[in-house]
């Protein structure tokens, strides 16, 4: 009965913490994290309209393994506008990614066998900085919960082999995978732990003796997991003959490919460590690795035990797999965004060190010594927004304010590091035991809330990455196409950089339109140019038949296409139009009214080319028809006004292209069922920004350019020719 009650009592702190964490995330009105918020929202709509529980994007079926969380969201957006079910959203994020304080609460019991301890470890695994990403529609809220089950499952059959035991723990380790798939990792942690657990409790006069007991006792004890691992290695040995191993994980497929342990491993994994400890505040941290290596060998109790096999290995292999990560595909940034998760049971290892009434000698020396060697390389860069992949970064400007340097911050933080240790072995040597508990229980209560504090306060404060306010709802400026033709309409977007010299902000511009519109369920590019999404989000490839305008597919009835769109119009009827969009309700079958061609992709002429806009007959059209096309130009910045020179069958337009556009409207003369060209003509030219088809052409700048274009519309209006 009190064992319940203290259930109760945990699972109304849950509540009381979730609903804190919620006033918190759901001042967060905009995104914050690209593509990943995209791609999960994406999931999920599309979960609820196709009914399905497969991964699909744009309306083709993808290899994503982490489709727990989309699958939590999907109903939010069941016949809602993304503004409201983002709110709702960030409100389930609360409660899910707070949550993980109930697994956090019954394994700190099982180990401490200390309720008190065990609140304090529920409550400070909510109150730590990565807490901060329960603000984003991300995989982090519904996988720091999956992942802690997992580890009490893990626990559970470790100390207590039995059937039931052990299909939950195969049940916990399947829906953690689901949840974020780099804990697939922890099917090779589990056999590990569970002959380390069994190595040390065998008994035998010879360690090969003891290796062969352990074994045996393994298998006989685990007889559904033996069964379960034989079917998972046979799968594998199949997968391995076929090539396609790696595509068990995937999108994350690529990351089981090539060299997995890089050069720079060992510095790097010291590297990894930091901002674990920083972000616990430090005392914890030392004292927590140092109760786990005096656990892993010295313990008799088997739940500690088992505990510090679980613990130890799990933070290794961790480590060890997200070292190897951001080495080849990090970019040169730690993302401890990937390794939080073992917080807590770091949280418990102290926790557990805070009940006994021993103190760890040999392991604290080698836990601060390994802290300290960690902080002596971390790299410490100050951040102006909150760093998602490392939140506890925010710290870093007031380290280099007090160090002066990164030499100065990392030695503050080391010697930071030694006065703790030092001064917890003085503090346990004394009679006051006691009071060393409460104060280094105090110390950790407010140091790691503290840290989130100032988490969130940088998260809520400053601009986002969208370059907006992040507490700002502007969602009514975003949403417009669904007002406008509903939340259950078809639109496919034809992203286009309009922006001048800007890669990125024309992406970031894309990203919202599909964004904060259910609608927007395609995207479409043209001639493989300028997307702005990885290839999880396949695009449609849109091309014209030159003669005709006809296009190779008509995918929706509903564009949105933008107003200085220059490669091309397409046929239809505008249903509207917002901050440079055209909403488009499309001819069917789809075509284009006009093309351009012989330009770059962006609307810039190319160097000793004539470049083309093709006008298309109406169709029905029986006579040749003059169709007016209005056509702007500019000059690149910084540049004298050059001359060009527009020619068509009936008019010319000459004139020179400064840094503001010029337009005028130049007649052409069409005959019927065919197609007339106007020439676009740019004799000097010079370097331009690089082409913004993708970001590394962009970076490139290795092109030139004479005149860009920098809108083509075509008038309703005809007269005969």
């Amino acid at each position: 009965m009190a064992a319940y009650r203290d259930e109760l009592r945990a699972a109304g702190l849950w509540l009381g913490l979730a609903i804190g964490l919620a006033a918190l995330t759901t001042s967060v009105v905009d995104w914050y994290v690209m593509t990943d918020e995209l791609l999960y929202e994406r999931l999920a709509i599309s979960a609820v309209s196709l009914h399905s529980p497969l991964p699909h994007i744009h309306g083709e079926l993808i290899g994503n393994v982490n489709q727990l969380y989309p699958l939590l969201l999907a109903p939010l957006f069941h016949d809602s506008l993304v503004p409201s079910a983002l709110f709702h959203a960030h409100v389930l994020n609360a409660f899910v990614m707070s949550s993980a304080s109930v697994p956090a609460f019954l394994l700190a019991r099982r180990v401490t066998q200390s309720t008190r301890l065990s609140y304090l470890v529920a409550a400070l695994s909510v109150c730590i900085p990565w807490i901060t990403l329960s603000s984003f529609l991300m995989t982090e809220v519904v996988a720091y919960p999956a992942f802690l089950w997992a580890a009490l499952a893990l626990q559970n059959a470790l100390v207590s082999p039995r059937a039931r035991n052990d299909i939950l723990l195969v049940v916990a380790l399947l829906v953690a995978t689901l949840a974020r798939t780099q804990f697939a990792v922890l099917v090779a942690v589990l056999p590990i732990a569970l002959f380390i657990h069994n190595f040390v409790f065998a008994r035998a006069d010879t360690i090969r003796r003891r290796i062969r007991v352990a074994a045996a006792h393994l298998v006989s004890a685990h007889r559904e997991l033996a069964v379960a691992y034989a079917a998972f290695v046979a799968a594998a040995v199949v997968l391995l003959a076929v090539g396609r191993l790696s595509s068990a994980l995937g999108t994350y497929s690529v990351t089981a490919q090539g060299d997995l342990l890089p050069p720079g491993m060992g510095r790097s994994l010291l590297e990894h460590l930091a901002p674990i400890g920083l972000g616990m505040g430090v005392l914890p941290f030392v004292l927590g690795v140092a109760w786990l290596l005096t656990a892993l060998v010295g313990s008799q109790s088997r739940e500690q035990q088992a505990f510090a096999s679980i613990a130890t290995v799990t933070v290794v292999a961790l480590l060890l797999e997200v070292t190897s990560y951001d080495l080849r595909f990090g970019q040169g940034r730690l993302h401890d965004r990937y390794l939080f998760y073992v917080v807590p049971l770091v949280l418990i290892a102290f926790a557990a060190l805070l009940r006994e009434g021993r103190s760890p000698r040999w392991s604290l020396l080698v836990s601060a010594g390994l802290l300290i060697a960690a902080f002596s390389v971390a790299p410490v860069v100050r951040y102006s927004k909150l760093n998602v992949d490392s939140p506890v970064a925010v710290l870093n400007g007031a380290l280099l304010d007090l160090g002066g340097s990164v030499n100065g911050a990392r030695l503050m933080l080391a010697f930071a590091t030694i006065v703790v240790a030092m001064l917890f072995l003085l503090a346990s040597a004394s009679k006051s035991r006691r009071r060393v508990v409460v104060v280094l229980v105090t110390l950790a209560a407010l140091t790691m809330p503290a840290e989130t504090g100032l988490a969130f306060n940088r998260l809520l404060t400053v601009d986002g990455t969208s370059g907006r306010p992040i507490t700002l709802d502007q969602s009514v400026v975003f949403d417009w196409i669904d007002r406008k033709v509903g939340p259950g309409a078809s639109v496919t977007m034809i992203p286009y950089p309009f922006l001048y010299g800007n890669y990125w902000e024309n992406v970031a511009y894309w990203w919202n339109v599909e964004f904060w519109n259910k609608s927007v369920d395609r995207a479409a590019t043209y001639e493989g140019a300028f997307t702005g999404t990885p290839g999880t989000f396949p695009p449609t490839a849109l091309s014209f038949d030159r003669s005709t305008g006809r296009a190779n597919v008509s995918p929706t009835d509903y564009a949105a296409q933008a107003v200085a769109e220059t490669r091309f119009r397409l046929a239809g009827d505008e249903l509207g139009e917002d901050r440079g969009v055209q909403l488009l309700e499309a001819a069917k079958p789809w075509r284009a009214e006009w093309l351009a061609f012989d330009l770059y992709r962006d609307g810039w002429t190319v160097p000793k080319v004539v470049g083309k806009i093709r006008v298309f007959a109406a169709p029905g059209k029986l006579e040749p028809t003059k169709r007016f096309v209005t056509i702007s130009v500019r000059g690149p910045n910084d540049v004298p006004p050059r001359p060009f020179r527009i020619v068509s069958n009936t008019d010319s337009w000459a004139a020179e292209a400064g840094m503001q556009a010029t337009s005028k409207q130049v007649s052409v003369c069409v005959p019927a069922r065919g197609f007339a060209d106007l020439q676009i003509h740019a004799p000097r030219y010079s370097p331009i920004y690089g082409d913004p088809r993708s970001e590394g052409s962009f970076v490139s700048y290795a092109r030139s350019g004479g005149v860009l274009v920098t809108g083509i519309a075509l008038a309703d209006e005809t007269a005969p020719c």
